[in-house]
């Protein structure tokens, strides 16, 4: 039963039934026509000879359909591991997103910064450690999307890059205190709004390509 469903699941399972049939019928008349006008040993002969055929053309196509279910069980496993491997991008991303929102918009101001932190710097912290996370992950899956390149690391290092020019830019907001010389102690600074927009762009990006990609594989 198994391997006739694997045959049926074939595109050309029909024509091969249907060329047996014919077969079978072409060799059932082809046998009384010969055992009535010679013997009934020649026509047994040919009979024999038929049954054969038939038999290797039924272990051929058995054979033939078993390779394809065994490949198309590979192709299901792959995907499988690449959705796995989307959804921990994607779990990789939110934390960089949490943390990211944390940093620059939380606690950053709060007492307790490290040296690095203060001096604009995102060694050995929490949001460095995220980013560095979420590029191990995108490496994975590069290496697991043949035939891409290195797209999911570049989106990481890409985020990286606009991250540590955000801590810098911040640093500076620091060290000039805009605030003293803006009304109501309001900052504005364009480079950093610009910094956050290509941010928040970027990330949105990343979060639709993913989504895209779950998508295609799904």
């Amino acid at each position: 039963m198994a391997l006739g469903i694997a045959i049926m699941k074939n595109p050309y399972a029909l024509g091969f039934w249907c060329a047996i049939v014919a077969l079978v019928l072409l060799s059932a008349t082809y046998f009384y026509g010969v055992m009535l006008a010679h013997s009934l040993d020649r026509a047994l002969l040919f009979l024999d000879s038929v049954s054969a055929l038939i038999g290797v053309m039924a272990m051929v196509v058995v054979a033939w359909a078993s390779l394809q279910t065994l490949r198309v069980k590979k192709r299901q496993l792959e995907q499988g591991k690449t959705l796995v491997l989307i959804w921990d991008t994607k779990v990789a991303l939110r934390r960089v997103e949490t943390v990211f929102d944390r940093y620059f918009w939380g606690s950053y101001w709060q007492p307790g910064r490290t040296f690095a932190e203060v001096m604009g710097e995102l060694t050995g912290t929490p949001l460095e450690k995220s980013l560095e996370a979420l590029k191990r992950q995108c490496r994975t899956l590069d290496q697991q999307v043949a035939g891409e390149g290195w797209h999911w690391l570049s989106n990481a290092r890409e985020l990286s890059d606009v991250a540590t020019a955000m801590a810098r830019e911040r640093y500076q907001l620091d060290v000039c205190d805009p605030r003293a010389d803006s009304p109501e102690g309001v900052v504005i600074n364009r480079d950093f709004e610009v910094l956050v927009y290509t941010w928040t762009a970027r990330l949105k990006t990343f979060d639709h390509q993913l989504d895209e990609m779950e998508v295609q594989y799904s």
